[in-house]
């Protein structure tokens, strides 16, 4: 009976467990990102940057706003097709600190994953940064 009760312990000590693990998925492929920025000033212009990964640099632009019949600013819209990078960061800021509202949304095929607005104050310019992981869904 000892010998039996020691080789079914060894046998047992010397299998593996046949439980799977799940891998952890760090690619993402193919995403639409959309940059938009709106804002409350006339004749406003914005600074905009991003980093892109395919180049791996950070594009710096400024925007000049256009306007509807009705003096509406239309927002400025940056699309980044087939987006497969993890993160998306940059900032948007006005180069004075006029105190009217400066928006911005970020969309990850279509769901909005950052929507912030700020105001100035008449003391220093407005930025808004963004640092975005796709992968998990979250500022970082």
């Amino acid at each position: 009976m000892k010998k039996l009760f020691l080789l079914l312990l060894v046998v047992y000590s010397c299998t593996t467990p046949t439980a799977e693990t799940e891998e952890e998925t760090t690619e993402i492929s193919d995403k639409t990102v959309r940059i938009e920025i709106s804002t409350t000033l006339e004749n406003d212009a914005v600074q905009i940057t991003y980093y892109d990964y395919v180049d791996d640099t950070d594009i710096l632009n400024e925007y000049i706003f256009d306007y509807d019949s009705s003096g509406n600013a239309i927002p400025v819209v940056i699309t980044l097709d087939d987006y497969d990078f993890r993160y998306i960061r940059g900032e948007v800021y006005r180069k004075n600190s006029i105190p009217n509202e400066l928006t911005l949304k970020i969309y990850v095929d279509d769901e909005l994953i950052i929507e912030e607005s700020k105001t100035g104050d008449e003391s220093e310019w407005i930025n808004i940064g963004f640092n975005y992981d796709i992968l998990i869904g979250e500022s970082i």
